[in-house]
């Protein structure tokens, strides 16, 4: 299960990003109708594990990867893609780099973001999009209440 703070989180970062790129940021939930006629990205989580730190422990530990799937039309390019994928990246890079120094109030306690992931495009798939994945591990510590 992810929590909410981890996919508020995540998405703040990935709608500034997209939006500094010119991009939407879709939630794949929302059921919008109308697809961007360019390029766009979708967020979506998974989580790996949820549990609590030992037995009797406030502390629930979650880990699990934020996936963002940037769309593009067959015949778009790949160097712009990665472009965009890597503006991306960077965004989550940022946030992390400035919480070394003093976490921003927005960041929620306890989450981290790790290591980045770059999923090659399957251009033997149907339609008429093709799809360059972002996988950014987390970790998030959440005291229960």
């Amino acid at each position: 299960m992810t929590s909410p703070a981890v996919w508020s989180s995540a998405w703040a970062i990935a709608l500034a990003a997209a939006q500094a790129d010119g991009r939407e940021l879709l939630d794949p939930a929302a059921q919008k109708r109308e697809i961007p006629d360019g390029p766009y990205w979708l967020l979506e989580t998974a989580s790996s594990t949820s549990d609590r730190a030992g037995a009797g422990e406030p502390v629930n530990l979650e880990d699990g990867t934020v996936w963002l799937h940037l769309m593009v039309p067959r015949g778009a390019g790949t160097l712009t893609a990665l472009t965009s994928r890597k503006a991306m990246s960077d965004a989550f890079r940022a946030v992390m780099q400035e919480a070394e120094t003093a976490r921003p109030a927005w960041l929620p306690v306890g989450l981290y973001y790790h290591g980045h992931s770059f999923d090659p495009p399957d251009l033997d798939q149907d339609g008429n999009r093709v799809r360059f994945s972002l996988g950014i591990d987390y970790e998030f510590q959440d005291i229960l209440k």
